[in-house]
């Protein structure tokens, strides 16, 4: 049984962060055989920080080429059997790695990926616990935004998707299927990559006894830290969300789950209308127009490799949203309707298809 592990980060600007993340690695009860760093292009204080760390290896990028073309970037350059990636803007905990190391090792030859338990850096909030496939093309996450004390267990659990903020990958079988899609840039990639792995009837677990805490994740993308959507963000959602579906559904569940993601992407537009960003969406499907021929090309190449149906991939759990979004008792009710309606939905067209 090898226990070699390397870690893997990728790094745009982080430097507020990358002190207290690399320190919380040499804590680490289960030794690391290699730490590595892709430094996409950072313009802040992440070099210096680095260089402090001989013990680190740093892939620098000349230009930002994105997180999921980065992370393929350090997949590659790692030459352990299994390798954790984490965000860097993450501390973990000292013995983080040592629950994903020993469910990995329950059964190699089908676990694909053994997620942590996420918390918000003071440790208040839950960020992460596991998530979903959501047949409308979201990553629903489980247990978002509860109180970290109201969520106990210690049992792993096989889920459908998993947070890419600490997670234990299989390297050949990351690579197999292609690691990250390269056009996702940012965001959306976890959706992407599990539901590849998982049709090929590899599995994703989330660890409980592994936690990690999250910073606010990257200026001009992420809201956890200004609390203002960012204008990034909602075109690369859009994007990302529709190009998965296109490229990974079988064709049948395109043709049932048509009328409920016509209802879904009519409401994210409106929502985009009044944030006046209506213009993210618009951009995003004339992106996917044109780049249509490569994404049919994808998918052909993707469809070969199915031995899973998407009746046992595909959820209609609760629809994870930013918490900016949800603002009043009114914004939740509808959203509660709309996650009844649309599990209702699934489960008959599931029946129908599938079963």
């Amino acid at each position: 049984m090898s226990l070699s592990v390397a870690i893997v980060t990728v790094n745009y600007n982080h430097g507020h962060y990358l002190s207290a993340y690399l320190d919380s690695l040499r804590n680490s009860r289960h030794p690391l055989t290699s730490i590595i760093v892709v430094d996409n292009a950072s313009t802040d204080n992440s070099a210096d920080i680095l260089r402090a760390y001989p013990e680190v290896t740093v892939l620098a990028n000349q230009q930002n080429i994105g997180y999921s073309a980065a992370l393929n970037q350090a997949m590659r350059y790692a030459q352990t059997p299994i390798v954790c990636a984490t965000g860097p803007d993450v501390v973990v905990e000292a013995d983080w790695l040592c629950p994903l190391i020993e469910q990995y090792h329950c059964n190699p030859e089908t676990t694909f990926a053994v997620a942590s338990r996420v918390l918000t850096m003071d440790g208040l909030q839950i960020q992460s616990a596991g998530g979903s496939l959501h047949f409308c093309g979201h990553l629903s996450v489980y247990s978002m935004w509860q109180p970290a004390t109201t969520v106990n267990g210690t049992t792993p659990l096989e889920v459908g998707a998993i947070d890419s903020t600490s997670v234990l990958f299989d390297r050949e079988k990351f690579l197999s299927i292609g690691g990250c899609d390269p056009d996702f840039f940012v965001y959306h990639e976890e959706f992407d990559y599990c539901y590849r792995a998982r049709m090929r009837g590899w599995t994703c677990w989330y660890h409980p006894l592994s936690v990690v805490r999250h910073g606010e994740g990257s200026a001009g993308y992420s809201v956890r830290g200004s609390g203002v959507y960012p204008r990034h963000r909602p075109f690369l959602h859009t994007r990302n969300r529709l190009l998965s579906m296109i490229k990974d559904y079988q064709l049948r569940t395109l043709i049932a789950i048509l009328p409920a993601i016509i209802v879904v992407e009519t409401l994210t537009f409106l929502v985009l209308w009044r944030m006046g960003l209506r213009h993210t969406y618009v951009d995003a499907l004339r992106w996917l127009w044109v780049h249509r021929k490569e994404t049919l090309l994808k998918r052909a190449t993707v469809q070969q490799t199915r031995r899973v149906h998407d009746g046992d991939l595909l959820s209609a759990d609760a629809l994870t949203i930013s918490p900016v979004l949800m603002h009043s008792p009114v914004t939740q009710l509808a959203k509660n309707l709309l996650d009844r309606s649309l599990a209702w939905y699934w489960n008959a067209m599931r029946r129908v298809l599938y079963l």
